[in-house]
């Protein structure tokens, strides 16, 4: 029977101490939560926001973030996040702010709302899954204020499909009545009028956006409405974008302000603003 030596048995007790002491400094979300909400501070909800937002800074990025589980639940990661779930954790944090509930059992009902339509899970199609969807959604329940076209944006119509026309790319919509639903609510949005400003005006109007506003970026990629999003951040008065990279794999603020950031971005063609009530 082989023996392990003195120097090898101390070899794999370091090495087991070395993944023990990694198991155990994985912080769990609620851990996460209360330390951030306990060192964040702000005068008012787009402040206390994007300080939430920045102390997110460098945190891993993660695509699919959602797209765990079999059956539609409710998914909290604090740990790593892709565009959508960075803009809303951080937004469920301020509301449990605004509203001096903070547990994070209270910011978990706040997810919930910000993530599904009419506050409830119904499966796959009860998400709000286009970005100017959760926007009207959230301006018509009083969370928030399409700013857009009161800074200098314009109307315009687009025709979104991109869902319904992929639905073989998203495993949780093969359904006929997943795929009927979220068809139905593309005509709902279709039949709306949604406005953006284009990415050649972002610098004469960077003085209206606010520190902490939501910024939408829009898509001329066929079929589909908004293609990213993160916070406004002011620094040397130039607006810049707080957001969770995918190509740079983080949490991150664009290294260029954002309307020299887009004119290098083809696919994207400008952006909503939207403020936190």
């Amino acid at each position: 029977m082989f023996k392990f030596n003195t120097s090898q048995k101390l070899l794999s007790c370091f090495i087991l101490l070395i993944s023990l002491a990694s198991f155990q400094s994985i912080e769990s979300d609620q851990e996460i939560y209360n330390k951030k909400i306990k060192k964040a501070q702000g005068e008012n909800i787009d402040e206390f926001t994007l300080n939430i937002s920045k102390s997110f800074l460098n945190r891993p990025y993660k695509a699919h973030t959602l797209e765990i589980n079999s059956e539609e639940k409710l998914v909290i990661n604090l740990r790593e996040f892709d565009c959508a779930t960075f803009v809303e954790s951080c937004i469920a944090m301020g509301i449990s702010y605004r509203k001096n509930q903070l547990s994070f059992e209270k910011m978990k009902v706040f997810l919930q709302k910000l993530r599904y339509h009419d506050n409830k899970i119904k499966g796959y199609e009860s998400r709000i899954h286009y970005f100017s969807d959760w926007i009207r959604t959230h301006t018509e329940d009083g969370l928030l204020q399409d700013v857009t076209l009161s800074i200098g944006g314009q109307e315009y119509k687009k025709n979104i499909h991109y869902m319904s026309s992929h639905w073989r790319d998203y495993p949780q919509a093969k359904s006929q009545n997943t795929q009927n639903i979220i068809k139905q609510r593309e005509e709902y949005l279709n039949s709306q009028t949604m406005s953006y400003i284009p990415k050649s005006k972002i610098k004469n109007i960077e003085n209206k956006i606010h520190n902490g506003d939501i910024i939408a970026i829009t898509s001329n990629i066929d079929g589909l409405d908004i293609s990213h999003q993160g916070f406004a951040i002011k620094m040397n008065k130039r607006i810049y974008l707080l957001h969770a990279s995918s190509e740079h794999k983080r949490v991150m603020v664009t290294e260029k302000p954002l309307a020299e950031y887009l004119a290098s971005k083809p696919a994207q063609t400008g952006i909503m603003v939207v403020r936190l009530l």
